[in-house]
Order: structure tokens, then sequence, then C-alpha cells
């Protein structure tokens, strides 16, 4: 079988040369592609229409949640796939990929559906204002429409990831993001005699790139690393694989799902208490902050390939040490990135606007911000250890424990009622993760993970 023989192939470098440098820069540069079509799409939108790309982040939100929905199975499979590379188990891994293709096709088809026909009253849910409604519900339409091709493309990420193919992840990425970038500039700016699109060339730029990466993924895939015939195994339901993939990427999609949902309410709480500054503030600030934790959630992803395999080859004192290497590498370079959002802060929230409210409070909140990053880290790179060794019921009740009296709770107290605005919130935000970093620095030293193996 193929399979086997890329198994023995990787022989002894699946669990003991893959170095966290050779899994991580890959990743690394992967996020950072994803990243910057988001920051280039704020930036094309922002000189549109800073209204445009007001709307555009509040419909992200949305999407980000039924993302999540996805990652219940995906988060699962890079898991038991990396669990079983580690284990040298071909025809479990083909089982698992198997399931993970076939659940996120069907949840992808139901998640556009509902998308389609209720985004919209979505979108007043949230206390969308008049003036951005429009451009959300357009944007909303098209990615939310076609939202099945990031169902696809989680599953074949996962698969890949849990063998370390960050390489090959990298390559999808980078095709797929080109194209978008080269899109939403012809088409939301107008290049040529091109008429500007605006949010509508956007979000078909976006659309036409992930079907192209989705195609490429699986291709890749069953060329090379898995066979058709894998589908065999859902005619005898692998009903043990599910409910390993369930078991493992329920809990972990829970905890990014209760982030994602406190910051789609905390969204709510700054549109609808806070003003058009506050949350155009936000939303530039954001753009900038999700490029400052990119290494760190780099080395998270990488960190939960190598303790996957780790584990699965039952190297446990070798998976604690990696752990804790990686972690510390990330520590170190938050406290550096901190820094240069602080010196640059003015600069940074300037990229976008010459608003003097706006940069006066942006500033503020990447001066609090560059506290933040270190605490990060620990929630990062531990819950990604976490679930790598298939502990993961205890970060999300952590989580849901913090996110929610901290951010959302203290974070309406004193932002709204008690009147110190978006500063207050961030504050408490930057309180929330390292709160919840001491906890995950805890249990990784405690060892208790060392039991959850699942293979």
């Amino acid at each position: 079988m193929y399979l086997e023989s890329c198994l023995c192939c990787m022989g002894g470098m699946a669990v003991s040369q893959l170095s966290l440098f050779k899994l991580a820069w890959p990743i690394f540069l992967e996020l950072f592609l994803i990243t910057l079509v988001g920051f280039v799409n704020v930036f094309i939108l922002s000189k549109y229409d800073s209204v445009a790309a007001a709307a555009v982040e509040a419909t992200i939100q949305i999407l980000w949640n039924f993302l999540l929905v996805f990652a219940i199975i995906s988060m699962g499979t890079s898991v038991l796939v990396a669990q079983n590379v580690g284990a040298k188990r071909p025809e479990e891994i083909d089982k698992v990929a198997a399931v993970s293709l076939l659940f996120n096709a069907i949840l992808g088809g139901i998640a556009s559906l509902v998308l389609v026909i209720g985004g919209k009253k979505m979108l007043m849910f949230m206390g969308i204002a008049d003036n951005l409604l429009s451009y959300a519900h357009t944007y909303l339409l098209l990615a939310g429409g076609f939202i099945f091709f990031d169902a696809m493309l989680s599953s074949a990420d996962a698969i890949l990831k849990g063998f370390g193919k960050t390489k090959q992840c990298l390559a999808i990425t980078a095709f797929m993001n080109i194209l978008n970038l080269i899109g939403s500039v012809v088409l939301g700016l107008g290049v040529a005699g091109i008429p500007a699109m605006g949010v509508h060339g956007v979000g078909i730029a976006a659309v036409c790139s992930k079907g192209i990466a989705v195609c490429s993924a699986l291709v890749y895939l069953f060329t090379k690393l898995l066979k058709l015939d894998i589908l065999r195994h859902l005619l005898q339901f692998p009903k043990t694989q599910l409910k390993q993939l369930l078991k493992i990427g329920f809990p972990a999609a829970m905890e990014n799902m209760s982030y994602n949902m406190s910051q789609t309410v905390l969204m709510t709480i700054i549109i609808v208490h806070l003003g058009a500054d506050a949350y155009i503030t936000r939303t530039y600030a954001w753009s900038i902050i999700k490029m400052a934790f990119l290494f760190s959630l780099a080395i998270g992803q990488a960190n939960i390939i190598m303790i996957g395999q780790l584990v699965g080859a039952r190297k446990f004192e070798e998976a604690e040490k990696a752990g804790m290497h990686n972690f510390l590498i990330a520590f170190g370079s938050a406290w550096i990135i901190g820094g240069m959002l602080f010196l640059f802060r003015y600069h940074l929230i300037g990229i976008f606007t010459t608003d003097a409210k706006i940069i006066a409070l942006g500033a503020l909140i990447f001066a609090i911000d560059a506290l933040l990053e270190p605490g990060r880290t620990f929630n990062i790179v531990f819950i990604y250890g976490l679930r790598g060794a298939g502990d993961v019921n205890f970060p999300v009740i952590v989580a849901i424990l913090s996110m929610w009296s901290v951010t959302i709770g203290l974070g309406y107290y004193l932002g709204v009622i008690l009147g110190f605005g978006l500063p207050a919130i961030w504050a408490l935000m930057l309180v929330d993760e390292w709160l919840r970093g001491m906890c995950m620095l805890w249990r990784w030293k405690s060892g208790a993970w060392k039991a959850k193996i699942m293979v």
C-alpha cells in the first residue's frame, strides 16, 4: 500500500527528526499569507470606503464561528493522523481521512445554505448599523454561500499537517493567496479599465481562490498520500474513528469557539455602546495584531504535530521537553514583537487613517496589546501541545470560565457601565490571556496529558 511505504520512508524522522524549524517556518509563511490577505482586503476597502472595511470585518466574525464547526472535525483529524503516523498505523490513517473529508463536506454544504438563507438576520441580530448592512450582506452571500470550500480545505490541510507536510500546505496556501490578492486589487479597486467593485470584487476573489486551493489540496492528497479507495471504509462506517474525532475535536473547537463567540459579543458591545470610532479602531488594530501573534501560532501548530507524533510513539519525556522548548522560543519572541507594537504604535494605526481620534485610540490599544502578546503565547503553544497529546477538556473549561467572566463580564462593566471604553476592554483581554496562560503552564507541568493518548 502506498501509505505504508510512505510511513516507512518517514521512518524515525516522524518522531525524532522533525524539528521545530522544519515544521514551523512553512506554517508561519502560510499563516502570514492568510493574514496578509485579510490585511490587504481591509486596506483596499478602507481606500474604497471605510464603512465597507468595517462591514466586512463584522461579516468575517460570523464566518469564523462557522469555520469553528468545521474545526471540530479537522482538529481531531490532525491529532489522530499525527498519533497514527507516530504509531505507524496506515489503515487507521485511511479511516480517519475518509471520515474527516465526508463529514466536513456535509457540514460545509449545510453551512452554506444556512448563511445564504439566514445571513442577513444574523447581521441584524448583531446590531449592524444600516450603513454597514448592505456591504456586510453582499460579502456574506459570497463568502458564506461558498463556505463549503473552507470546510473541505480544513480537512485536507489537517491531514497534510498530521503527516508533517507543512511545506505542501504552504505551497497550496501561497498559490491561493496570490490569486486572492491579485483578484482583490483588480476587482476591489479597479485596474486596467475594470470598474471598482469594492466589497463585491473582494468577495469574488476570495471565493475563486479558495475553490482552486481545494482542488489543488485534494489532488495532492490522493496522488501522494492517500488512494481513492479509502472511501471503501465508509461502506462499513468507521464509528470508532468518528467518535475519536469528536472526542478530540469537539472540546478543542469549543475552546476556539468560546474565544470567537466572546469576540463576536465584544464586537456587538462596541458597535452598540461605544460607537463607530471605537469599532473602526478595533477593526484597524486587529488587522495588525493578528500579524503580531503569527509566530507564536506557527510554533503552536508545529507543536501539535511534534507532540502528536511523539506521544503516538510513546516518547513522553521527549514530548514534554519539546513542548517547553517550543514555548520558550515563542515567549521570548512575543516580548520582542510586543515591544515593536509599542514603539511603532502611532505609525501602525496611521497606515489606515488620518483621523486624530482613531489614531490616538489605536495607539493606546497597541500599547496595551504589547503586554498582552507574551501572555497569549502560553495559551497558543501549550493548548496546541495538550491537543496533540489528546488532552482537550481542561483548556475549554478554563477558557469558558475566564473569557466570559473576565473579558465579557468585567469588560462590559468597566468599558460600558463605568465608561472607560475600548482600552478597558482590551486591558481585561490582557488579564484573561495571562490568567488562562498560567493555568495552561500548570497543566503541562503536571504531566496529566500523558494519560490522554488516543491510539
